[in-house]
């Protein structure tokens, strides 16, 4: 079992500090992992953040690198797997991680390869302007051919503000010879998957339906590859479901993963939890700050009283499209788990997908950074349930994939595992803490939340 930060002897940080450089702070594997390097996954890796610590558990074992599809570079421009699902960063990146990769490289890092990591691949190369998107907000460019193949859309899309400058470029743009749509989005993180399969949620607009799809799709695109040995996806996807992130240990909680941690919490019980045949429960966490006075005591309890109002406080989910229940207009009461359902990750286990406002306005606001489309709906088409037949979003979202006005703006709900390691949050990057995820909910569907339950939820969710 991995030690615990608070008790370690200032002499021993001292030499682990001096050895292990961009090593994480106690499993061995770097805080930075470069596609190519021969270096070695161990069987757990820890990683400090503001919270605490990350713990990731490779249930499959140790993993020399050198061999690994998943670590090595598979197309043109430098790229593995991990160089947008780095372990330090719950199998993501942060905008932390990315600042720091800038100012380290001059950006040089194949993390910022034009393809996706620029706002635009026509841009000035190695201009910290060209990746604004990537460095503010952690989000990778998501090219669209419109419309997607063999669909006939039942909307009109147009570029209303670009402000990268790609969906109105000859090259990229609607209008160019292979018509593309460009949005921005969050890479989704590599782990925990044995409970998603179920919900085809490896994409944002779940465009992948398989695990070997997702895979498949991201080489193509992100690594620039060519043709793929089928033997290399099956290892890429054998090693990714062995894979479990979550928060090892809270600075004021303590540990979170050793023997009489809460079930719900720490990599050690996603690996060894069977998921429910129901995919779906409560996310609780109960009788763990016991009565001793203390920081850790208070800290435990606020975890407690946040699982609850995360499970059993309702308020009334309004204009939600997409939603497994009503019809996308009339108030539904509901919790954080009616969206956040499957009880060990906080996906959605009975429907991928939904229109809760992130992308679209009037609830998204105006993110001048990003582009923003006009979509007016056919006369004949079912109109978006709340936003009607003219709708101004971000990223149409699933929309892009069924052609269907009705799925504007209507994304893959994310799982909730590893938050601490990996901000910002939501699909754009639109959060920059998980205080403005609580407050986006708490504005969006008028749950009134107090300060104090504001700050429980927070607490309760940088532990997961």
């Amino acid at each position: 079992m991995p030690f615990r930060f608070a008790t370690r002897a200032a002499g021993a940080l001292a030499v682990v500090a001096a050895a292990a450089g961009l090593m994480g702070q106690y499993g061995g594997a770097p805080i930075w992992w470069e596609a190519g390097s021969n270096e070695r996954m161990p069987f757990s890796s820890v990683f400090k953040n503001n919270a605490g610590d990350l713990l990731v558990y490779n249930a499959g074992g140790e993993t020399t690198a050198g061999t690994h599809p998943f670590f090595t570079p598979l197309g043109s421009n430098g790229r593995g797997c991990i160089t947008c699902h780095q372990l330090s960063n719950a199998m993501s990146v942060s905008t932390d991680r990315m600042q720091e990769r800038w100012a380290t490289t001059g950006g040089r890092d194949a993390v910022f390869d034009t393809i996706d990591g620029a706002n635009c691949p026509d841009l000035p190369q190695r201009e910290r302007a060209s990746h604004s998107l990537l460095l503010e907000r952690g989000v990778f460019r998501i090219d669209q051919h419109w419309p997607a193949a063999g669909v006939t859309p039942d909307f009109t899309i147009e570029v209303v503000r670009d402000p990268t400058g790609c969906n109105t470029s000859a090259k990229y743009g609607l209008h160019a010879a292979t018509p593309t749509i460009s949005v921005y989005r969050r890479p989704r993180i590599t782990g925990n998957l044995k409970y998603l399969d179920a919900g085809a949620a490896f994409t944002a607009d779940s465009r992948a339906t398989t695990l070997e799809a997702q895979v498949l799709d991201a080489i193509q695109k992100h690594e620039q590859g060519a043709a793929i040995a089928p033997e290399d996806i099956k290892r890429i996807v054998d090693f990714e479901r062995e894979i479990y992130v979550a928060q090892g240990r809270d600075e004021t909680a303590g540990d979170l993963s050793t023997f009489g941690a809460p079930p719900l919490l720490g990599a050690w019980s996603l690996g060894r939890t069977k998921p429910d045949s129901s995919a779906s429960g409560m996310m609780t966490v109960a009788n763990w700050a016991g009565n001793k006075p203390s920081a850790e005591t208070d800290f435990r309890r606020s975890v407690e009283r946040g699982s609850v109002l995360f499970s059993t406080r309702t308020f009334a989910i309004t204009e939600t499209a997409n939603l497994h229940r009503g019809n996308g207009r009339t108030p539904v009461e509901g919790t954080c788990a009616t969206c956040h359902s499957e009880r060990m990750t906080g996906a959605n286990a009975q429907q991928p997908w939904m229109d809760i406002g992130t992308t679209s306005l009037p609830w998204s606001g105006d993110q001048k950074d990003l582009p923003l489309f006009k979509v007016t709906c056919a006369a004949n088409a079912a109109p978006h349930p709340y936003l009607g037949r003219v709708i101004y979003t971000n990223d149409p979202g699933r929309a892009l994939v069924t052609g269907k006005c009705a799925d504007v703006g209507s994304l893959v709900m994310q799982q909730l595992r590893g938050l601490a390691a990996r901000a910002p949050y939501f699909t754009g990057g639109s959060a920059k803490d998980l205080r403005a995820v609580i407050d986006f909910y708490d504005r969006r569907f008028r749950a009134r939340y107090t300060e104090q339950e504001k700050q429980d939820l927070v607490n309760f969710m940088s532990v997961l």
